[in-house]
């Protein structure tokens, strides 16, 4: 049985990284252990020990001058446990592990869901890491003058069912779902900005915002809901928070309005699709290599509001482009199984445990 280390400076749920290693490391073949190191205890860290996986926690401090005592835990424990391979699922804990299992000879993989360079980090990181897998061919371009082997991995995603009953204050005749943190970068205040505009032509639409305040962004989120306690239509705006059972959500949605600034691969739209719910998005990062455009959904230019608000009309209005759509979501969903993308990991995995025997 091979041991694998898998390393997150996060011990909460920030996004979806956490969901898709927590996904992987539940799905493993039997040959595989995990063992999951975060710099502390939290719900991610604590989901994943109830379900059976061995978590630990080592210190993971911004790189600084408390970096060298840091390190000295990481080397002591990497050193105890001597795992086959080290699979780090952001920058800060590529850098801890990268360094500890470099002097103990252990291969690392980068697990990299962020398009967006780090000029200092990435070059530390290229001197340390073994192999680096991406969530989509946009976040791949950001290794593309290394010397890496890079591969291209779809997250994986478990479509769970649901037998609960949303619960709202009237059932709408139609519902628009938003579902990711409530952060500048996901560009809620869009969302709310194409929901007014449709809102005032459609009187029976519903917008349900499903997603926590996200650490830092407490002031952004209460000033998103203070606008809407000022017009008419903020009334049909749900603030339902975070929720475990998002499944349910997606079964009376209509449709998911997705309008972030950056999306390495973008979920939930993967989650969306599987319950026939078309999509509009604007199409940035990966978002174009989960969603055909005109297909399973509508894709609109980066800040195109209007586009935005015109490719939701149509689908809301067209109840027989809506069910292409949504049967077409439902074959497109099947792509990005846990099942496809474990096996993918675990090939890799291979190949660097066979690298090193040899």
């Amino acid at each position: 049985m091979d041991k694998v280390a898998y390393v997150s400076q996060f011990r909460e749920f920030v996004g979806g990284g956490e969901h898709s290693l927590l996904a992987l490391m539940q799905n493993l073949p039997e040959s595989y252990q995990p063992l999951l190191i975060t710099p502390g205890t939290g719900v991610f860290s604590q989901r994943a020990a109830s379900s059976g996986i061995n978590t630990d926690s080592l210190p993971m401090p911004p790189l600084g001058l408390r970096s060298f005592k840091a390190m000295r835990c990481w080397i002591k424990w990497l050193g105890r446990e001597r795992p086959s391979v080290i699979h780090a699922n952001n920058s800060r804990a590529a850098f801890y592990a990268g360094l500890a299992g470099k002097r103990l000879g252990i291969p690392l993989i980068f697990h990299c869901r962020i398009a967006a360079k780090d000029r200092l980090m990435d070059a530390i990181l290229m001197r340390l890491v073994t192999a680096v897998v991406c969530n989509s061919m946009a976040v791949a371009e950001r290794f593309k003058n290394s010397n890496l082997p890079v591969s291209v991995i779809y997250n994986g995603i478990e479509i769970g069912d649901s037998t609960g009953v949303v619960q709202l204050p009237s059932k709408p005749e139609r519902l628009m779902l938003f579902v990711g943190r409530l952060t500048e970068e996901k560009q809620v205040e869009v969302t709310l900005d194409a929901f007014a505009l449709l809102a005032e032509e459609d009187t029976g639409l519903h917008l349900a915002v499903i997603g926590a305040d996200a650490p830092g962004s407490e002031a952004y989120a209460e000033g998103l809901r203070q606008r809407c306690l000022t017009h008419d239509w903020g009334l049909r705006v749900h603030w339902v928070g975070e929720q475990e059972d998002v499944a349910r959500w997606y079964k009376e949605a209509d449709l998911l309005i997705l309008t972030s600034k950056h999306e390495g691969f973008g979920r939930v739209l993967v989650e969306a699709m599987a319950h026939a719910v078309p999509v509009v998005a604007f199409n940035v990062g990966g978002i174009s290599e989960v969603v055909e455009d005109g297909v399973q959904g509508l894709l609109v230019d980066a800040g195109d509001i209007k586009g935005i608000v015109e490719s939701c009309k149509s689908i809301l209005k067209n109840s027989d482009q809506h069910r292409k759509m949504g049967r077409a979501g439902v074959i497109r969903a099947k792509q990005f199984s846990i099942k496809q993308h474990v096996d993918q990991i675990c090939k890799l995995y291979q190949r660097l445990i066979s690298d090193e025997v040899a």
